[in-house]
């Protein structure tokens, strides 16, 4: 195996040991309803008007340009429990929107989830890449992305939201850590050669 093999195979392996998959099931919003007087679940949280939702390092942000600061709330879009769900209008106001980022800033991403919407659009950092409408599973993978949003229509559920750390963004090695692996390569390559 020549430097270069060893070298792509060190670097692949800090990408892979980096990435971090997740499987946001919502499986601990067992009540009706969050928010807008009702008691938050563990990991929300208000911002002015909008309701963030923090889980496994992914945070959710209900943005409701309608609604009075803490009045903002889920649970009203399909009334299922163990699912993320809202209305738009209402106490949320019109053209809320879910944004999913990750806690830290950091790329990740999308390998699916699934959905029961009126009909909304789908975004990765800006850009409309489909729009979806009745029940089914968004499967097409988004890499690399800051943020996925997803518009709101009269009534809005996700869940198994499948998301992992993007490559790009977890195969930075820790300090010194890259130095140490070449240098033990060299010293493997330099013993070769002394053999022969």
């Amino acid at each position: 195996m020549n430097t270069k093999s060893i070298l792509a195979a060190v670097v692949l392996g800090l990408a892979t040991a980096g990435a971090q998959a997740s499987v946001l099931t919502f499986d601990n919003l067992t009540d009706f309803m969050y928010g807008d007087g009702f008691p938050l679940a563990s990991g929300m949280s208000y911002d002015g008007s909008d309701l963030v939702y923090i889980d496994n390092g992914v945070k959710l942000t209900l943005h409701a340009p309608g609604a009075v600061p803490g009045e903002a709330h889920i649970g009203d879009g399909t009334f299922a429990s163990q699912t993320y769900n809202w209305h738009d209008g209402m106490e949320n106001g019109d053209g809320s929107w879910l944004s999913l980022t990750r806690v830290d800033g950091a790329k990740f991403n999308l390998i699916s989830f699934d959905y029961f919407m009126d009909v909304s659009t789908v975004l990765a950092d800006g850009v409309a890449v489909g729009d979806i409408s009745d029940g089914g599973t968004w499967n097409t993978p988004l890499a690399g992305i800051s943020e996925l949003r997803v518009t709101a229509g009269a009534y809005n559920q996700i869940d198994n939201v499948d998301v992992e750390a993007s490559a790009n963004a977890s195969a930075v090695p820790l300090p010194g850590t890259l130095a140490l692996l070449l240098g033990g390569a060299v010293a493997g390559r330099l013993a070769r050669r002394r053999k022969s």
